[in-house]
């Protein structure tokens, strides 16, 4: 899926649940102002602000792409990555060298400006196997 069109679901989805928490909250205060079924209200604000932070959270920990948690991948060393995600599709690991792998993530076919390539989920690590950047490109001299 184009990341375009993922952001912009990332986006309808926290701001429908933004409006969610302020109806919840509009409709306790009315119901604190007349003093009727506050617990159904509170119930209500609960739920929707605690989905409006779960989808927070999501978008915060990936914010490169929505398959992989950049948070966690940072973490880790590059062969629980390649444990975790699976086979990678460019790039290779060597012991005891710098590198990086790809896993392929879509093609950019977007109705503005597409530039048609192969974009590619970069997983850079060092000499001892540790993750030191992760970004979303196409191949080197695309």
């Amino acid at each position: 899926m184009n990341p375009w069109y993922a952001k912009a679901i990332e986006l309808l989805i926290v701001a429908a649940l933004g409006v969610c928490v302020l109806i919840s909250v509009m409709r306790l205060a009315f119901a604190v102002q007349r003093r009727k079924r506050l617990r159904d209200r509170i119930i209500l604000l609960l739920m929707s602000a605690s989905l409006l932070t779960a989808a927070l959270m999501y978008c915060a920990s990936h914010p490169t792409y929505y398959r992989f948690n950049d948070r966690l991948i940072l973490r880790l060393d590059i062969d629980s990555v390649v444990q975790r995600y699976g086979s990678y599709d460019r790039g290779e690991v060597i012991p005891g060298e710098r590198g990086r792998i790809g896993y392929y993530i879509y093609t950019d076919n977007g109705p503005i400006m597409p530039d048609h390539l192969d974009h590619y989920y970069w997983i850079s690590f060092d000499e001892n196997g540790r993750v030191t950047a992760v970004t979303d490109s196409v191949l080197p001299g695309g």
